[in-house]
């Protein structure tokens, strides 16, 4: 036997050792992976005011929560609905993604909400009542029934574009964000829009997602006050969501009395 050989029982040894120490790697607790929270919308193309609007109002809602692990997941819905479903079918594909909210004609869409399993939460009034059970619908049922698609008339294309600005009237969950709202708000980022009603209304819902990652409840298990109520739901819908009416007066958005 040469000198400079490792003694058999000494091989044995280390072959004992790595192996104990990839049995103690299989049976290892990987750290779970931060939830996140995914927001889907247009922020391209003739509806990026959507987009906008949500996106800065979901960051407020991040750095107003509790401290989170969480994280923000924006992205764009691609302007098609063909693209909005392979974007869902994506972030499905992502364990750590525990609900998305979606606004906008596309990411709201039956077809979007049908390609979907996580929960998908469906903000303002698109012209799509819920399709799925794992859809929640953040708006009054009432407009959804009415299959109008009353948060498109409230952006401000649709004012410049129209003959008669005056003339158009829309009903919304949302609300005018206040005074302090809208400062905090625009001071946030530096390329903030003005907001408008989305603005209230995703910040929120995203207030709600945080709150029940929070409790570790599910979304539909969570109430949330917030700036336009209590927002809870139930078989999917918000219970006693709001209706407020709106009209412009010049370019400006103003509430409408009964």
């Amino acid at each position: 036997m040469r000198a400079d050989r490792p003694p058999l029982e000494f091989i044995r040894i280390v072959m004992l050792l790595l192996l104990a120490l990839a049995l103690a790697a299989c049976g290892a607790v990987t750290p779970e992976l931060p939830a996140k929270v995914a927001l889907l919308a247009p922020f391209e193309g003739q509806y990026r005011e959507i987009g906008y609007n949500a996106l800065y109002a979901v960051q407020l809602a991040f750095s107003d929560a509790e401290p989170t692990k969480a994280q923000l997941l924006a992205v764009d819905d691609g302007g098609t609905l063909a693209s909005a479903i392979a974007r869902i079918k994506a972030l499905n594909l992502d364990p750590a993604v525990a609900a998305i909210i979606a606004l906008g004609p596309a990411a709201t869409h039956r077809s979007a909400q049908l390609a979907n399993d996580k929960a998908l939460i469906l903000v303002g009034n698109w012209g799509y009542d819920r399709a799925d059970e794992n859809s929640l619908y953040a708006a009054n049922p009432d407009l959804a029934t009415e299959r109008q698609s009353g948060d498109l008339q409230m952006l401000a294309q649709t004012r410049i574009l129209s003959d008669d600005p005056a003339s158009l009237s829309f009903e919304s969950s949302g609300s005018l964000p206040g005074a302090a709202f809208s400062e905090r708000y625009l001071k946030s980022a530096l390329y903030a829009p003005p907001p408008n009603l989305l603005a209230t209304l995703t910040y929120d819902i995203a207030g709600l997602a945080l709150a029940a990652l929070a409790e570790g409840k599910s979304i539909s298990a969570t109430e949330y006050l917030g700036i336009n109520g209590l927002v809870r739901f139930e078989d999917g819908y918000w219970v006693d969501a709001p209706i407020n009416r709106f009209r412009y007066d010049g370019d400006q958005l103003v509430p409408v009395s009964d």
